[in-house]
């Protein structure tokens, strides 16, 4: 990875997204719900992937199947540099899930396959023009490995799901840029072993609590706060 300068990267595929966006920083239409809307951003994307590797020098490869992590992908150096779209409402009062991928998959990815996992992230909000239309206010785009610790969360979906405490724009100053890989999986792997250490009480909590139930012949059930 050292072979890898990630600011220029960060730098050269925001650069193409936002002139592939210029004409749609205002007034794009909401769509019927927040997945449609990302996948407009991820459809006019795809569509110019190839131009985009082939502009930047980037050796593109084909999109991914459904279960990959990431939506495109392109090579530098031999290594796959993932790209994930994320689209985040700005509005405090609308609901953005940050949601990334498992805890497995990510560690695979970057582990197993020696893999960049890098989040392009759109920032939208209630456009000017009026309702039903959306803003385009942000564009950024960064190495998932280089994030402040306290962005990564994990929550008790299937095996463990990843996601995103804060939006990029959020975070963009305090980005370490040159952390190796070895430091972020310190940081990571601590935060897995404590969430799957929680789930694991919480777990055999439960299960008394259903001996419990059983014992005292079915007549009060109720599930004990971790």
């Amino acid at each position: 990875m050292d072979k890898i300068n990630f600011i220029q990267l960060s730098e050269s595929v925001q650069k193409e997204i936002e002139k592939l966006f210029t004409e749609y920083q205002s007034g794009i239409s909401e769509r019927e719900d927040s997945r449609a809307f990302g996948a407009f951003i991820e459809s006019k994307i795809k569509t110019d992937w190839t131009n985009i590797c082939t502009k930047l020098g980037y050796k593109y490869l084909p999109i991914p199947g459904k279960r990959t992590i990431f939506d495109f992908a392109f090579q530098v150096e031999g290594i796959c540099v993932g790209f994930d779209i994320k689209t985040k409402d700005l509005d405090v009062e609308r609901y953005s899930d940050g949601g990334v991928c498992a805890v497995s998959n990510l560690l695979k990815y970057l582990a197993n396959d020696r893999g960049v996992f890098m989040i392009i992230e759109f920032g939208h909000n209630l456009a000017k023009e009026g309702k039903n239309l959306r803003d385009i206010e942000s564009i950024r785009v960064a190495p998932f490995h280089t994030f402040p610790p306290d962005t990564y969360r994990i929550e008790n979906l299937g095996t463990g799901q990843v996601r995103m405490e804060y939006t990029l724009s959020q975070i963009w100053e305090e980005l370490d840029w040159k952390r190796p890989y070895k430091d972020f999986f310190d940081i990571f792997c601590d935060k897995a072993i404590k969430h799957y250490e929680r789930v694991g009480r919480d777990a055999e909590l439960r299960k008394n609590a259903i001996i419990e139930f059983k014992i005292n012949g079915y007549t009060h059930f109720h599930f004990p706060r971790g």
